[in-house]
Formats: structure tokens, sequence, C-alpha cells
């Protein structure tokens, strides 16, 4: 039987909240905290937050939510579950090695 690598529906998150914000916090680097919680279900899920205020170009917010959803597909451990929001309050250039290094430790 083989493990399913893609990033499907079952790993979103569909509406933020504010207990989202209460949940353990890690910052990454300058400009992104990431936010976890224990899930009820056995998949890992992500809702990355990038505020129009951080990065003007819808281009360019919808590009890194792009790179930032393949990292957590790429480098999360399939054998928990854990829910993850990535909040971006700044656009440090090099967040992308960051968070692929969080994601491989988590």
């Amino acid at each position: 039987m083989s493990v399913d690598l893609s990033f499907g529906k079952k790993n979103r998150i569909k509406k933020i909240t504010k207990s989202m914000f209460a949940w353990g916090k890690t910052k990454v680097c300058d400009g992104v905290v990431v936010f976890q919680k224990e899930s009820i279900n056995k998949n890992p899920a992500i809702l990355v937050l990038i505020p129009k205020a951080v990065i003007r170009s819808a281009v360019e917010r919808n590009r890194t939510r792009r790179v930032v959803k393949e990292i957590f597909r790429k480098n999360i451990s399939r054998e928990f579950g854990v829910d993850f929001l990535v909040k971006f309050s700044g656009c440090p250039a090099s967040f992308d090695s960051k968070l692929e290094e969080f994601f491989k430790n988590v």
C-alpha cells in the first residue's frame, strides 16, 4: 500500500477562528509565526494567512501560499495529525529555508 504524498482537501483548514491564535506559538523567523495544535483526526492540516498589507500583489501572495503549502507537503510527518496556522507579519527573503527546517523538526 502506497503512502499518499499529495496536498489534498483533507490537508486544508477552511476557516480561521480567534481560538487558533491561542494555539502553541513558534517564531520561525522575522515576520513568520507558526501556531500549532494536535488535531482530532490523523491528517496534518495547514492554513496560510498573508495580509494584503504585508504583500500588496495578489500574484505574490498566492505564490507565497503555494510555496508554503509545498514545503508543508514535502516535509511534514504523516504519522500523527497536527494542525498548523502560518501567519506572515512581514515577508523575509529567506523564509522558505527556515520554514522547511521547522516542518522537518516537527
